[in-house]
């Protein structure tokens, strides 16, 4: 009688067949097409982040399709799940909306306003109907081999701008896609991150001082999305040793972000695990290690030093000096931001107030009424109802999925529980999607991958 896999099983350390052989260099020639582009796409962040971070999607559908087309002279695909077409009629909604109604919320459809939705949504939901329709799967130790480079520069950058440059302001320069498209030279909150290579915030004095890191991310908000991805995957790591390495590494990159929502979270999903899987990665040496680097990060650090200074004397006004966007100002975009959705009309209820509302902090542009928050802004405020039930569609139905399907994947489930728990305080930031394309096709197991060359052995232990 076959056993029905439980959460042990969608949690079962990388075995040997899924580790590498050569010593710290990837066998390229050893992985499938699949598996290549998802290394390159990973482990070249720092180029995606001096072209600007735009139309990393609509390169991906456009690279496939031209593939696809090449090799078959067609483009097979099979009936799309209910969360491909959630997302897409999320994301051709959002457009729909923003033609009807933008020019009297004043919106324009130049370029960026068409282009985005169509990159971050739509062609997001014609990847994920490509790679479950394909089937593919792609190892668990290619994903972690990538993100350890990424995070061995990071790491190097964050030693050198700390130790070498003293946190010093600079003027940042323009990213690719900012010197193509003109922005201006100087740099102003709510310009657009992604116009300029910015690796840091630097100590400003009118926000309190503090330095948040980016690194070669959007945001600091995208930097520990990330690092919560990594560290929480980085249990499923057999060699103790990389799972260590890997995991203290990717939470210090998380605590020099500076973002309090994945902070709380991240110990949230990490006792959940631990309760419902019977693993032994909570050790001492765990526990002890986990202390230390806390311990580091918050006395050396300054932005987490001065953060938790500020949740210890819990004053409001320390805290709003901090930050700009600090819990003051968030407690009244969220008071206003659900007045108007009480107060909303028929119409705005159903279809959303479709722009943000008006601002809250003067001087400071992100924040208005209807952000900082995906469930309440994003959703309820500017998409209403129709737009929140697409998403739902998407969310719940790719969840159901993935539980269905969680024999021989890692244990990615969790990373969806810190989402949605961030999801009440963050906007959808970019490496989410990415993400979920990534543990959509995630395997700890080489006996599901067909492929004769998907089937070679490697030992990295």
């Amino acid at each position: 009688m076959n056993q029905q896999p439980g959460l042990k099983s969608a949690s079962k350390k990388i075995d040997d067949g899924d580790s590498f052989r050569d010593g710290i260099w990837i066998p390229w020639e050893n992985l499938t097409r699949s598996e290549k582009v998802v290394c390159a796409y990973i482990s070249l962040i720092p180029l995606w982040w001096m072209w600007g971070w735009r139309f990393y999607f609509v390169f991906l559908v456009a690279g496939i399709f031209i593939h696809e087309w090449r090799k078959r002279r067609a483009i097979r695909a099979s009936p799309p799940s209910l969360s491909v077409i959630g997302i897409i009629c999320y994301g051709f909604y959002i457009l729909i909306v923003r033609y009807f109604y933008g020019e009297a919320e004043g919106i324009r459809l130049n370029f960026n306003a068409v282009i985005a939705p169509l990159n971050n949504i739509v062609c997001f939901g014609l990847l994920l109907w490509y790679i479950q329709g394909r089937k593919i799967r792609i190892r668990i130790s290619v994903v972690f081999w990538s993100f350890s480079a990424v995070i061995a520069i990071m790491l190097l950058t964050w030693g050198i701008i700390y130790f070498g440059l003293n946190q010093a302001d600079y003027v940042p320069p323009r990213s690719i896609y900012g010197l193509l498209t003109g922005k201006g030279s100087i740099y102003q909150a709510g310009d657009g991150n992604s116009n300029f290579l910015m690796p840091y915030f630097p100590t400003d004095e009118s926000i309190g001082g503090l330095v948040r890191y980016l690194y070669f991310f959007p945001g600091p908000e995208a930097l520990a999305l990330v690092m919560a991805f990594v560290s929480l995957l980085s249990l499923d790591i057999k060699n103790r040793l990389w799972s260590f390495i890997l995991l203290f590494g990717s939470i210090f990159l998380l605590l020099t972000s500076g973002t309090r929502s994945v902070w709380v979270s991240l110990p949230i999903v990490l006792g959940l695990r631990y309760l419902l899987i019977n693993g032994k990665i909570f050790c001492p040496v765990f526990v002890c290690g986990l202390l230390a680097i806390v311990s580091f990060a918050s006395l050396s650090v300054p932005v987490i030093s001065n953060t938790v200074i500020d949740k210890v004397t819990n004053t409001a006004e320390a805290t709003a000096n901090a930050r700009a966007d600090s819990t003051e100002v968030r407690s009244e975009i969220y008071r206003l931001t659900m007045k108007g959705i009480e107060n909303a009309s028929h119409s705005e209820l159903i279809f959303g107030h479709v722009v943000n509302g008006e601002g809250v902090l003067a001087g400071y542009k992100p924040a208005k009424v209807g952000t900082h928050s995906f469930i309440l802004g994003s959703l309820l405020y500017r998409g209403g109802l129709l737009g929140t039930g697409f998403f739902l569609m998407f969310w719940i139905s790719l969840l159901w999925w993935l539980y269905k399907t969680r024999y021989g994947r890692p244990s990615c489930l969790f990373i969806f529980v810190l989402f949605t728990l961030t999801f009440t305080t963050m906007e959808l930031e970019m490496p989410i999607l990415p993400i979920t394309l990534l543990c959509v096709m995630l395997r700890t197991n080489t006996d599901k991958i067909s492929s004769s060359r998907e089937t070679k052995t490697f030992n990295y232990s």
